[in-house]
């Protein structure tokens, strides 16, 4: 598996000092995304056979629909729409037409199974997903290649818990086995170092709220139950 480097949003993301410098990224790839499919490409015929044989996770119905792009998006779910009917259809057939008691309840299980299949796929999660790959894949490179991005690095907040895992993951893709080995351990050591700096944060946050602290500085713990949040579940969704 070989993946383009993507050194310039990289940079870009880790000058922005955020918890996660891949969540920066995966929110504008999220928004792109979004965009996209509520852009021109609705009228595109290929586009509109994917979405009828991928639809949308529920997650991104939601964003889709938060957008108020209502023509585009009627536009697409009215296909996916019609497609859904057509594979449904045989199932709800088959219910209604099934014996009652054990009968009945298998093809429930069928329908059931229909319905999960057909709600499984998303588009925009498959975009999201390539370019987390090239994102992952480009840190560990970078790591390697470039000393300014690796002191840089080793001094940033780290990751979030979701994007550690994809980081670690994607390592062996760019490194050798002596390189993958120092690349964990060196963001392992980051990543220690950053979740014990915001539980601190969180800590004083709590005792600030006591009379005795009622004076004193918030120092960085105003919004660290909100970063500590984030921290473990990540900013730019892949359901």
């Amino acid at each position: 598996m070989k993946f383009e480097l993507e050194t310039i949003p990289i940079w870009d993301s880790l000058n922005e000092d955020s918890e996660c410098l891949m969540c920066s990224l995966m929110e504008k790839a999220e928004k792109d995304s979004l965009k996209y499919y509520l852009g021109s490409s609705v009228m595109n015929p290929e586009t509109r056979v994917q979405v009828n044989s991928i639809g949308f996770c529920s997650h991104h119905l939601d964003l889709l629909a938060k957008t108020n792009k209502s023509q585009s998006l009627a536009v697409i779910e009215r296909s996916y729409m019609e497609r859904s009917l057509e594979i449904l259809e045989k199932n709800f057939f088959k219910v209604e037409q099934a014996k009652k008691g054990k009968n009945t309840n298998k093809e429930i299980l069928e329908l059931n199974k229909t319905i999960d299949n057909r709600l499984k796929g998303c588009l925009i999660c498959n975009k999201m997903q390539d370019r987390l790959n090239r994102y992952a894949y480009t840190v560990s490179a970078l790591w390697e290649k470039d000393i300014e991005f690796r002191k840089a690095l080793e001094a940033s907040k780290g990751f979030c818990l979701v994007h550690l895992k994809s980081i670690l993951a994607l390592s062996k893709e760019s490194l050798n086995s002596e390189e993958q080995k120092e690349f964990a351990k060196s963001m392992i050591s980051l990543e220690r170092k950053n979740l014990s700096r915001i539980n601190e944060e969180v800590i004083w946050m709590t005792q600030k709220y006591k009379a005795e602290n009622l004076d004193k500085p918030w120092e960085n713990s105003a919004d660290s139950h909100k970063r500590l949040i984030y921290k473990f579940i990540g900013k730019g969704k892949i359901t």
